[in-house]
Parts: C-alpha cells; sequence; structure tokens
C-alpha cells in the first residue's frame, strides 16, 4: 500500500467534496476573516457558554491561510484516497465529521474560556492518519517526509509529539490539543469496533436437539413412574412429536 496523492479524477466521492468544501471555506477566510472565525470557527467560550454546537463542525472547513489550507487539503487527497474505499463512502464521512467534532469538543473542554477561534480541519485529518496507521499498521511511510517508519510508528510518534505540546502549551498558534483529540478519538473508534466484531457469539443450541432431549425426558418419566404422571401439556408434547415422525404416544 503506497501513501501517495492520486489524480484529482480518480479520488473517491466524499473526499473530493471535502476537498472542494476546504478550498471554498479557505476562500471565505480571505473575504470574511475574523468574523467568520467567532461565529463559524471554534470558539471555545462561544461553544461552552452560548452553545454554539454548530462550531464544532463548522470549524473544519475553514482555515487560516493558503499553506494552512494546502497541508489539511494535501493529507485528505492522500488519505481519503485509501481510507474511504476500506471504510465505504458513507462511514467515512460519518467518521471524518466524528473525529472533527469530537477534536473539537475536547478542545472546548481544555480551555473553556477562551476566545481565540479554532479553525482548520487538522484534528479530522489526524483522525485519518490514525484510521490509515490502524488498517495499514506496517506500511512503510515517511514521517515528516523524512524518516521512513512504519504506519503504527508514525501514529504513535505523531500522538506523542501532540501530547507533550498539549501539556506544554508550546505553542499558541497551533492547538496540538485538537490533533491529540482527532488522532485519539479515530483510534478508539476503530478499535472498539473491531474489539466489537471479534466478541464471541454464543452458540444457539439446535432446536431439534432440545427437542429430542425434551421427549426422551419424558419417555424416561414414563418408563419410571408411569404414563399417569404426566402432565396434559406433557402429553401434547408427546402426542404432536409422535404425529410429526408418523404414530401417536
Amino acid at each position: 500500500m503506497r501513501l501517495s496523492p492520486a489524480p484529482l479524477g480518480e479520488l473517491p466521492p466524499v473526499t473530493r467534496w471535502l476537498a472542494v468544501l476546504f478550498f471554498a471555506g479557505w476562500l471565505a477566510e480571505m473575504m470574511l476573516g475574523f468574523r467568520l472565525n467567532f461565529h463559524l470557527g471554534l470558539v471555545p467560550f462561544n461553544l461552552v457558554s452560548r452553545f454554539w454546537v454548530w462550531q464544532t463542525f463548522t470549524y473544519i472547513f475553514i482555515h487560516a491561510d493558503f499553506w494552512h489550507f494546502l497541508f489539511n487539503a494535501f493529507m485528505l487527497w492522500m488519505l481519503g484516497r485509501i481510507v474511504e474505499p476500506e471504510l465505504g463512502s458513507r462511514k467515512f464521512l460519518l467518521y471524518f465529521l466524528v473525529c472533527g467534532a469530537a477534536a473539537g469538543l475536547l478542545t472546548a473542554a481544555w480551555q473553556p474560556g477562551s476566545l481565540r477561534p479554532v479553525i482548520g480541519a487538522s484534528g479530522a485529518v489526524y483522525g485519518l492518519l490514525g484510521a490509515f496507521a490502524f488498517l495499514h499498521p506496517d506500511t512503510k511511510v515517511y514521517l515528516y517526509f523524512l524518516f521512513p517508519v512504519s504506519a503504527r510508528t508514525m501514529a504513535f510518534a505523531l500522538g506523542a509529539l501532540e501530547f507533550m505540546m498539549t501539556v506544554s502549551k508550546a505553542s499558541d498558534r497551533v492547538s496540538s490539543v485538537t490533533h491529540l483529540a482527532g488522532l485519539a478519538v479515530g483510534l478508539a473508534w476503530l478499535w472498539g469496533e473491531r474489539r466489537w466484531r471479534e466478541r464471541p457469539v454464543p452458540e444457539r443450541p439446535d432446536p431439534a436437539v432440545l427437542e429430542q432431549a425434551e421427549i426422551d425426558r419424558l419417555l424416561e418419566k414414563v418408563s419410571v413412574k408411569g404414563q399417569a404422571s404426566l402432565s396434559r401439556a406433557e402429553l401434547g408434547r408427546l402426542d404432536a412429536y409422535a404425529k410429526r415422525k408418523g404414530g401417536r404416544a
């Protein structure tokens, strides 16, 4: 499995439309700036105190500048072409939005009083990174385009880096907690889903075997205590069984 861009026309449908929305959000950001960020970006204070819940989704599609848009669109382009066909388009869209929304909610919980807008699809994109690493853990990728590692190692390395940046508050411009939350939620979803599928399912007993065991019990009761010991319901079961087998009890 090679992690690389595909021709635009070969992208799966949801990936293609998400890229279009990224582009539209970037254009809207250039035209409206802070007003767009305040109302459609993720402002933790607005989400927690005013319950502007739509921000947990709309912030995903707004990007601060061209390079911010280009990086997330590029990662979507590379990852979406692999992950979407494997999950299916409907589930892929739900997964992408859940990772992005959960990352937004956890960001707001981390800094509930912040008035600084958080924008961008990085939380959802980190969820896609987690999905790729989960589905293809041994595939070789280049971390930061330089270091060859397995996809599993990449996910752990990026998760550890984002965790350290979160607790140290290394940058005010990059929301590391959003990245970390998107990655963690995506991995938790897929791991939980796999465990659910692999859970042991108790075998259902064969109805014919159960019926034969009950008939054997009744016949044993008759041989020990006589037919008079049977209740009306038990006699009915024996009679019905005998009729099906060609006789009469």
